[in-house]
């Protein structure tokens, strides 16, 4: 019985001794674990920078000058010149992309670049869908400052075949302060094109009244229109639509702003862009062209 008694005693104290044992191992793994040098941190690869945007090419941007008959025949009553736009809209290696703006009309062109010393050199077509489409060779100057070239007709029955231009680099900016008079700008009194008459050998011509107000600052009143000729009337007018760079369709129009320095062909469309002063100048002006007289002349004055 003693004999039993001691052996379970013995059991009892191994048993604790393996518990101590365990529990000792444990915290030992515990600090092993706390003092252990942490893992190097990771740190994120930064996102690579978005490339710069390449300088826009300097051959971008709109040219402006006078598109000159260079092959015509002149029994279909040709137009001699029309001041033209031809804006350069995308430049990529060896393409150019770009559209023209004269005479009423808007028309894209694309074609070929390669460069040749200090110019480069192009050669577009425009769609060829309307019966005034061609073809444009020109040259560039590298800094895009200047345009020189020709341009062919695809149908060889119009009245002007081939014309001629040399342009310079402008931009457009919408001024309604800019006159037919200022100081910077020389406008000829003139005959309006399309008024000769043969047989009284007279023709209709604009005055200096032309110069008397500016219907996109002015506010226009009776007084000021009503005893104006038709052909002043029209022209201060149609000055409103000039300064916003609208491209004439009407001849007598494109040979008196032609040679307005300030004007610039831009828009085939320029209703959305009037003000409502100048909405309501136009209106005005409307009315008494309807009836107002003639400025006649004899031919050659």
């Amino acid at each position: 019985m003693k004999n039993l008694i001691y052996l379970m005693a013995l059991l009892c104290c191994f048993a604790c001794t393996n518990a101590d044992t365990a529990k000792d191992t444990s915290s030992e793994e515990e600090k092993s674990s706390l003092n252990t040098t942490p893992t190097e941190e990771v740190v994120a690869t930064p996102e690579p920078e978005t490339a710069p945007e390449p300088p826009a090419s300097p051959l971008l941007g709109s040219y402006v000058g006078m598109f000159e008959a260079s092959k015509y025949d002149e029994n279909k009553r040709p137009t001699w010149a029309n001041k033209i736009n031809i804006t350069i809209d995308k430049v990529t290696d060896d393409l150019i992309y770009g559209h023209s703006v004269v005479a009423g009309n808007d028309r894209p062109f694309s074609g070929t670049m390669m460069q040749q010393g200090n110019y480069y050199v192009v050669e577009a077509k425009e769609p060829g869908d309307d019966r005034y489409d061609g073809t444009f060779r020109f040259r560039i100057t590298t800094d895009g400052q200047k345009m020189e070239g020709t341009w062919v007709a695809n149908d060889s029955r119009l009245a002007v075949t081939e014309r001629e231009y040399d342009l310079e680099k402008r931009d457009f900016r919408y001024d309604p302060n800019v006159s037919l008079h200022d100081e910077d700008v020389y406008f000829e009194i003139e005959e309006l094109y399309g008024t000769y008459n043969e047989t009284t050998g007279e023709a209709e011509y604009i005055t200096e009244a032309i110069w008397s107000k500016n219907a996109s600052a002015d506010v226009l009143t009776k007084a000021d229109v009503e005893n104006m000729h038709r052909g002043d009337l029209e022209v201060m007018r149609n000055a409103i639509y000039a300064r916003h760079g609208y491209t004439f369709k009407n001849r007598k129009m494109r040979y008196v702003f032609n040679y307005v320095p300030w004007y610039t062909p831009m828009y085939t469309d320029i209703r959305d862009k009037l003000t409502d002063l100048e909405l309501k100048n136009i209106d005005l002006l409307k009315r008494y062209e309807q009836h107002a007289e003639r400025y006649y002349d004899s031919f050659g004055r």
